[in-house]
């Protein structure tokens, strides 16, 4: 375990786990994870392929259920809850795949889950409120097919935002972007968390974890390896040794 590890605490957590685990076969994907994400922060997680970053997002929405363990979101037990639940509850999540319909405006994609949430007075605003935090103002009646890759990107976090979520869950947002793209993603995600969202990201693109400078957790076979401040995780040699010097 590395050097720069803080405890994590439950004082202020909005998700929390305890001695989460989960197996599949023989392999500890989560290995007896005590993890928490301060309300109103955003959080990024890092660590080698395998280390169980995905697992544990999924794990976090229900996806998959844990093999032991708990998940708390704002203070409730959800260890059992079904996914629709949680959602309900004010968690959402953008997985690395996108999920936009490539043949409808920005504008329809984003009355989808909206109509779900709001009331349909309410929708015009809300759908202008989410297009300017996401810099895509003037773009609802463009195709999205027609629309970069990195605009499709922050439209999907744009549906999943829709939902008004307490607790957003983002896999590799940055994925396949131009490093422009991924500095503007950097921005939005400022925005949106400004705007009272917890944000948790897991990302393997340390250009962008640098530029949003905030507490930072290493994963490795299932467990916190290191958590901090990220300028004190990108100094630390043990970091280095498993992860940072292999990008």
């Amino acid at each position: 375990m590395s050097a720069v590890t803080e405890k994590s605490t439950a004082a202020g957590a909005i998700v929390e786990t305890r001695a989460l685990t989960k197996i599949f076969g023989g392999v500890r994907a989560v290995d007896g994870l005590d993890f928490a994400i301060s309300d109103g922060e955003i959080h990024c997680i890092i660590g080698p392929n395998g280390a169980g970053k995905s697992t544990l997002f999924k794990l976090f929405m229900g996806i998959e259920r844990p093999t032991a363990g708990t998940i708390a979101l704002d203070g409730h037990d959800v260890t059992r809850l079904a996914p629709h639940l949680r959602a309900r509850r004010g968690l959402a999540i953008k997985f690395q795949a996108m999920q936009v319909y490539q043949d409808l405006t920005v504008y329809q994609n984003l009355f989808i889950p909206l109509r779900r949430h709001h009331r349909p007075r309410e929708i015009p605003e809300r759908c202008a409120e989410l297009l300017a935090q996401l810099q895509l103002t003037d773009t609802e009646e463009r195709i999205v097919g027609d629309l970069s890759h990195g605009q499709q990107q922050w439209l999907a976090i744009g549906m999943s935002m829709a939902v008004d979520p307490k607790v957003l869950l983002l896999d590799e947002p940055t994925a396949g972007m131009s490093p422009e793209e991924t500095r503007q993603t950097a921005a939005i995600m400022r925005q949106l968390n400004e705007s009272g969202v917890t944000i948790a990201v897991i990302e393997h693109d340390m250009a962008f974890v640098r530029d949003l400078d905030t507490r930072t957790t290493v994963l490795h076979y299932g467990k916190v390896f290191a958590q901090g401040a990220f300028a004190d995780i990108e100094r630390d040699e043990d970091v280095h040794r498993i992860y940072l010097g292999k990008i």
